[in-house]
């Protein structure tokens, strides 16, 4: 049982942190774009 256990925490552990990285990929993805451009409106102001 122990085993079994230990086996679904370690599954549960790596799925949640899957879901976060590509949520980090996701919103880096997102938020380049818009970093770029307040970058150009500092430079051009």
């Amino acid at each position: 049982m122990s085993l079994i256990k230990v086996g679904i925490i370690v599954e549960i552990f790596l799925f949640v942190g899957v879901f976060l990285w590509v949520k980090e990929l996701n919103s880096k993805q997102n938020r380049q774009p818009s970093l770029s451009k307040k970058i150009i409106k500092n430079l051009k102001f």
